[in-house]
C-alpha cells in the first residue's frame, strides 16, 4: 500500500491497495492516515454495491441509519440536496452530534465531469496567527441551519468550541463553517460577523481548497469534524446525471438528530 498526498495541507490518495482484499494490518493503516490526511481517495475502478461501501466505512466507525431504515443513501442530482449550490460545510455542525466519518462513492457521472471542493480545519486553526488562536481559543460559536428545501424541519441550533478538540487525535480544529455559522457568543454582534469573516477569508484562501476532480467509482472517505466540504457550482441535470452512493458514521441517527432539534426548539419558545 502506497499514500500518496493530494495536496500540501490534507488529504491522499491510496494506491496498490484492493479494498475487498485488505488485512487487519491494512485497516489499521488506513485508520492512522485518516487521522493524519483527514480525507483519503481510492480509485480502484470498480463499482461498489452499497454493502460493500457500508463495510468499507465501518473500518472507521458505526454506520448509521439515514432515517428510512438503510445504512447508505444516494445523492442524485434529479433532487435538489443532490444538485444545489452548497457552501464550505460540514455535516450536522448545527447539532450536538456532528456526523464524524463521510463516504461517497461517485455511481453515475456527468460528460462534461463534476467536482467537490475541500478545506481542512486542522490546517485553517494551525495555519492562524498566535495572538488571534490566543484570542479565539476560549469562544465558543453558534452554528444554525433551518432547511430551504425540506419542509417539516425544525430550527436546528448548536454551540461548539470555536477551538474543537479532535476527539481521536487531539488536534486543534477551527471548527467554523460560512454555510452554517452564526455567531461568535463572547462577542457582539458586529465584532462575531468582523471576526468571522477574517476566519473565512483565511480558512478558504484559494490555495487552503483542494478540488477533486471526481472519476467514476472513485470513493471518497474524510473526517467531518476535521474537513469541510462545497459544491462549489450547482450539478444542472441538463449537464448529464450525477449520483454518488453515501454512508455516514455516527453516534446519533438522523432521526434521533431531528427528534432532538424539535425538542430544543420547543424547550426555547417556552418563557422564561
Amino acid at each position: 500500500m502506497l499514500i500518496r498526498p493530494l495536496h500540501p495541507n490534507f488529504g491522499a490518495e491510496v494506491l496498490d491497495l484492493q479494498l475487498e482484499a485488505a488485512t487487519p494490518q491494512d485497516i489499521d493503516t488506513l485508520r492512522a492516515a485518516l487521522d493524519e490526511h483527514q480525507l483519503l481517495l481510492f480509485r480502484n475502478g470498480e463499482s461498489l454495491a452499497p454493502e460493500q461501501q457500508v463495510e468499507i466505512c465501518g473500518w472507521f466507525g458505526p454506520p448509521v441509519d439515514n432515517g428510512d431504515g438503510r445504512l447508505w443513501s444516494m445523492l442524485r442530482n434529479e433532487e435538489a440536496a443532490g444538485r444545489i449550490k452548497l457552501p464550505f460545510h460540514a455535516d450536522f455542525t448545527y447539532t450536538d452530534s456532528p456526523i464524524k466519518i463521510i463516504s461517497l462513492h461517485a455511481s453515475e457521472l456527468p460528460p462534461g465531469g463534476t467536482s467537490t471542493s475541500f478545506v481542512s480545519g486542522i490546517h485553517g486553526w494551525a495555519s492562524l496567527p498566535l495572538e488571534l488562536q490566543t484570542r479565539l481559543a476560549p469562544m465558543t460559536l453558534r452554528h444554525r441551519h433551518v432547511s430551504a428545501i425540506t419542509t417539516g424541519l425544525p430550527e436546528f441550533i448548536a454551540d461548539h468550541p470555536l477551538r474543537k478538540e479532535h476527539p481521536r487525535s487531539g488536534r486543534p480544529i477551527l471548527f467554523a463553517t460560512e454555510y452554517h455559522a452564526h455567531r461568535i457568543l463572547e462577542l457582539d454582534l458586529e465584532e462575531s460577523d468582523a471576526i468571522l469573516s477574517r476566519l473565512f477569508e483565511h480558512l478558504y484562501a484559494e490555495q487552503h481548497i483542494y478540488t477533486h476532480r471526481w472519476q467514476l467509482h472513485d470513493l471518497m472517505i474524510w473526517d467531518n469534524l476535521a474537513v469541510q466540504h462545497a459544491r462549489r457550482e450547482a450539478a444542472e441535470l441538463s449537464a448529464g446525471k450525477r449520483a454518488v452512493q453515501r454512508v455516514v458514521v455516527n453516534e446519533m441517527t438522523y432521526p434521533e438528530l431531528v427528534a432532538r432539534a424539535r425538542q430544543q426548539q420547543e424547550q426555547r419558545r417556552q418563557p422564561a
